[in-house]
């Protein structure tokens, strides 16, 4: 559990360091293809790990490799080519004023770190820690609160996605 809640937070300031000087056209855009890509993920991700369980025959201990395994694939497809498809339909990038893209841009960068690293505790923790593989009880109350607050912004993002449309699930979150 500490290697993972370490991960985290490593993840978190990667994101950061790789965001920082994009801009903040470059990151608003970032963001708004990790927060579809996300959501594309657990809509289609979960169906996408089921269905290779159907096909192969897994041990019921080794199942939320492949759900977790569909989710991130779907996940790292899905906001690829909507990078590429933003790249290839505007060559050309929005220009702010200088003190504007300053300011905006490194703080649109944490918004991206943090909607990445949301959705990667959110998937740890709906996955894995549900399947028992981890037992986040066992944590200490430092780690629990990682990722209580890693998961949140994610965790309402796909609260509200799910609620709007009127999916029940398993996956999705009911009320807390």
């Amino acid at each position: 559990m500490l290697y993972v809640t370490i991960m985290l937070i490593f993840v978190f300031f990667a994101g950061m360091a790789m965001t920082i000087n994009e801009g903040l056209w470059s990151n608003t855009v970032l963001l708004l293809c990790i927060i579809l890509g996300g959501l594309f993920a657990i809509v289609g991700g979960i169906p996408l790990g089921l269905y290779v369980i159907d096909q192969a025959d897994v041990a019921n201990e080794n199942v939320w490799h492949f759900i977790f395994a569909g989710v991130w694939g779907v996940f790292i497809v899905s906001v690829t080519i909507m990078r590429v498809l933003v790249e290839r339909s505007s060559r050309t990038r929005v220009k702010f004023v200088p003190p504007l893209e300053r300011a905006a841009g490194p703080l649109m960068g944490l918004f991206v770190a943090v909607m990445f690293t949301s959705f990667a505790a959110y998937t740890i923790e709906r996955i894995p820690f549900n399947a028992g593989e981890w037992p986040i009880a066992e944590a200490a109350d430092w780690q629990k609160t990682v990722f209580t607050y890693g998961r949140a912004p994610f965790h309402n993002v796909v609260k509200r996605f799910a609620e709007s449309e009127g999916i029940r699930s398993e996956f999705f979150p009911k009320g807390r």
